[in-house]
């Protein structure tokens, strides 16, 4: 009957260190939520980010990318919402975390009582983690207020650091490219890409898709030859630029499995191929990418440039000679980014 009540009470022992054991661990986890300190970090990290874009942008600027004007204004207006929402989210955040401290203050001091050996621990334990889970809804709701004071900023902060992460993996690639490029020419998009040059795979080129305000370049730049990927000869030349103004039709399409494979095919009114199809890669959509290049062939890219085209150069395109000097036949209108213009009388070639 003794050895049965000892073990007994063992028993009951053994339950109520394992319960102290995992309100210990709550009270924890509810002091590392109490100060909001992840509220407080998010506060400087958007103050400091929505800082930054300027100097970002005007970086973009110095390596030439004279497109997506409009984000200077963007970095000016998220600028001018954070100094209107910051105040509040300050005062709502100093205000939260001074109710969290009574809030501690108080649970402390029933931590206590469930510690105290001569107290009714297990009604102390209950009203400690009755005060525990509420604390911890108090503070959830808390964040909630907090961030619907933030508004569209932080998730607009994000979208356009995405951009320029976006636009600077363009430059890269173009600064890595071997293309020459025109005088008055300026890269809008860069992407992986595959001309679809036969249709059997692996012997159709992999490289880069330059899209530029006047033509689109397809740089081949891989590996070639080798087997199970050893040995083979790295190759990077440009396969054709074509002026945008030769693109009639721009037609998207996703193929394979699941609409896996993003394919633009391209109808041209003259050069070298009277059709040119691609697979676009690394998660750029067909039906996006489309929309970017009609832009560029309809001349809507003017509009959101932020750095002008060279005068002179300019100039210097709209001079182009309209008669051939060999043989004194009417040269053929320049099309939006062509550099030269050939006689089809005889065969001259004008650089303009």
């Amino acid at each position: 009957m003794c050895a049965q009540f000892y073990q007994m009470g063992g028993e009951q022992a053994q339950e109520w260190q394992e319960r102290l054991a995992a309100l210990r661990s709550k009270y924890g986890s509810l002091r590392d939520k109490l100060n909001l300190d992840d509220v407080t970090k998010r506060l400087g990290d958007v103050a400091t980010e929505i800082a930054a874009l300027p100097a970002e942008i005007e970086q973009l600027r110095q390596r030439g990318y004279a497109f997506a004007g409009y984000l200077e204004r963007k970095a000016e207006v998220l600028g001018e919402q954070w100094d209107e929402v910051r105040q509040q989210v300050q005062e709502m955040t100093d205000r939260e975390i001074e109710r969290a401290q009574r809030q501690a203050k108080e649970l402390e001091m029933l931590w206590k009582r469930v510690e105290n050996p001569g107290a009714d621990r297990e009604k102390a334990a209950k009203l400690f983690e009755t005060a525990v889970d509420s604390a911890l809804e108090a503070i959830e709701g808390a964040r909630e207020r907090i961030e619907g004071l933030y508004g569209n900023v932080p998730n607009n902060v994000s979208q356009t650091k995405a951009q320029l992460a976006q636009i600077r993996n363009y430059l890269d690639l173009t600064d890595a490219s071997t293309a020459d490029w025109l005088p008055t020419e300026a890269i809008f998009l860069a992407n992986a890409a595959e001309w679809v040059r036969t249709g059997k795979g692996k012997k159709d080129p992999d490289g880069t898709l330059f899209l530029t305000d006047q033509r689109l370049v397809f740089e081949q730049n891989e590996k070639v030859g080798g087997r199970f990927g050893f040995g083979g000869e790295k190759v990077q030349q440009v396969l054709f630029a074509v002026p945008v103004g030769a693109i009639s039709e721009v037609k998207a399409e996703k193929k394979g499995l699941l609409g896996g494979k993003d394919m633009i095919h391209l109808r041209l009114s003259e050069g070298d191929y009277a059709e040119i199809t691609l697979e676009v890669k690394g998660g750029v959509d067909a039906d996006w990418y489309a929309q970017q290049l009609n832009r560029v062939i309809r001349g809507e890219l003017d509009a959101e440039r932020a750095i002008p085209v060279d005068k002179e150069a300019q100039e210097a395109l709209r001079d182009a000679p309209t008669t051939c000097p060999t043989c004194g036949a009417t040269l053929p209108s320049p099309l939006r980014g062509m550099s030269e213009l050939k006689c089809e009388y005889c065969g001259t070639v004008v650089r303009l």
